[in-house]
């Protein structure tokens, strides 16, 4: 199914008075932790000269992105998700399957056959897409979601991320792995989703904001990021050149 996602950065100083806004329209997402957060981890894969990378620098309306997203504290036996999101514009449409983080592993290497998922197809495609594309891992993206839910329209996620930081890697094993570079430190982003429309009670808060909507990739800002702290310049893929080796293939 296609969905709007629009995203917003936000000043860490009204993280506070946005929250409160924000919850007085909706309801708590269930999955959350007790602190009402949880934390998402995502390996984003990229070819060798960086075409994921570059169709979102470039500012191409039709992009795909491959990762593989994990949450909380993330063990070889805990259930990960396959995910392949077509993006165009703001609207998204994805592609899931669930399958043990080992599990996946091994078989996106050629090493075991496809693991037990609750779905073969998107499973399959997403394997094929990883290897007609020569995709490998290249960075570990990390940050705190704070979820709330639509009261009066289900479809609707409004998100706070917060502390989106990262590292380097080219093993998908270490989805749980630390993420010690930092990305953002004074700012947060807003994530608003939703199948029709854009809820009308939050558009005077962003007014009064000053907020703008801004076409923010996490994968890209943390490769920049990363790129900065190992060799003090953002990533670069300019003329489709190899990378040098080690700058996707940093080891821990």
């Amino acid at each position: 199914m296609m969905r709007h996602e629009l995203k917003y950065l936000i000043p860490l100083e009204a993280l506070d008075s946005l929250r409160q806004y924000v919850a007085w329209h909706t309801g708590r997402d269930l999955n959350a932790r007790d602190d009402g957060r949880y934390t998402v981890r995502s390996v984003y894969f990229d070819t060798s000269r960086g075409a994921m990378y570059r169709a979102k620098k470039e500012g191409e309306r039709r992009r795909m992105k491959v990762r593989v997203r994990g949450y909380n504290t993330i063990l070889p036996a805990d259930t990960v998700t396959l995910e392949l999101k077509r993006k165009e514009s703001s609207t998204a449409w994805k592609r899931k399957a669930r399958m043990p983080l080992g599990e996946a592993e091994d078989w996106l290497t050629g090493l075991r056959d496809l693991p037990e998922t609750d779905d073969v197809d998107a499973a399959n495609t997403f394997r094929y897409f990883v290897l007609r594309r020569s995709l490998k891992p290249a960075v570990l993206v990390a940050y705190e979601r704070e979820p709330f839910v639509g009261l009066h329209d289900p479809t609707l996620r409004v998100t706070f991320d917060t502390g989106l930081r990262g590292r380097f890697t080219s093993r998908l094993s270490r989805l749980g792995a630390e993420a010690p570079v930092p990305v953002l430190s004074r700012h947060f982003i807003l994530e608003v989703k939703f199948d029709h429309h854009f809820p009308g009670w939050l558009r005077p808060e962003l007014a009064r904001l000053g907020a703008q909507r801004r076409a923010l990739s996490k994968y890209v800002m943390t490769l920049d990021a990363c790129a900065r702290a190992t060799h003090g310049r953002r990533a670069s893929f300019a003329g489709g050149r190899q990378l040098r080796p080690g700058l996707l293939q940093t080891s821990f």
